[in-house]
């Protein structure tokens, strides 16, 4: 911004004290301190006179006098900061999200008192397609080293029976028959949350297999 001078013709003080028409006051030249501004010369020199603000915080400068300050972000860590796991138990690559086989509906879950909530729980399971396409290869049974109790022997099992079993109901005796070890707090013929028991199945089904490696 230029102010031009404008003399005022009732004061003849005024017309010396002010710049003439052909010259220019520059903002940047003015003293916040003083009432006085400097006259520039002419207006070819206000180019010379400009006012630096500094940067501006989240300006982009593409003048190389700007340094950049800001120290370079470290290298981000492969795993976010998760440790790499020892042993992968299963490869990603080979888990298919479709069935690999067709199924009609399988079997229809008995009611052994008060079972409900864990018929529920398998059935979802049952029906989780990767989960049953791993469990009807038999692969897990044929490299368990368990000796005992095992839950993903129990699920294979399990969804090998009702879903070679359509259209019939069976009793899901080999889970409710190892429902003290799958949950302890758990009674048969009392009724229990569905949720909870799913959770305590997939527990034990991840336990078996971190069992099974270390073999």
């Amino acid at each position: 911004m230029t102010v031009f001078g404008r003399a005022d013709s009732s004061d003849p003080s005024a017309r010396q004290n002010q710049p003439r028409r052909s010259e220019a006051v520059s903002i940047g030249d003015m003293d916040t301190g003083s009432a006085s501004w400097r006259a520039v010369s002419s207006l070819s020199d206000v180019s010379s006179h400009t006012l630096s603000l500094g940067p501006v915080p989240g300006a982009a400068y593409s003048d190389s006098a700007v340094s950049d300050r800001s120290e370079p972000s470290p290298p981000k860590d492969p795993g976010d900061g998760i440790a790499l796991p020892q042993k992968i138990l299963f490869p990603s690559e080979k888990i298919c999200l479709k069935w690999q086989q067709t199924h009609g509906v399988g079997a229809g879950l008995q009611n052994l008192g008060n079972t409900c909530f864990a018929n529920a729980a398998l059935q979802c399971l049952t029906y989780t397609a990767p989960l049953a396409n791993y469990m009807l290869s038999h692969e897990h049974s044929e490299t368990c080293h368990a000796e005992g109790f095992c839950m993903m022997c129990i699920m294979q099992d399990h969804i090998t029976q009702a879903l070679n079993n359509p259209g019939d109901v069976i009793k899901p005796m080999f889970v409710i028959n190892e429902m003290q070890r799958i949950a302890s707090h758990f009674q048969i013929g009392e009724q229990e949350d569905a949720h909870e028991f799913l959770q305590h199945t997939v527990d034990a089904m991840q336990e078996a297999c971190l069992s099974g490696s270390n073999e």
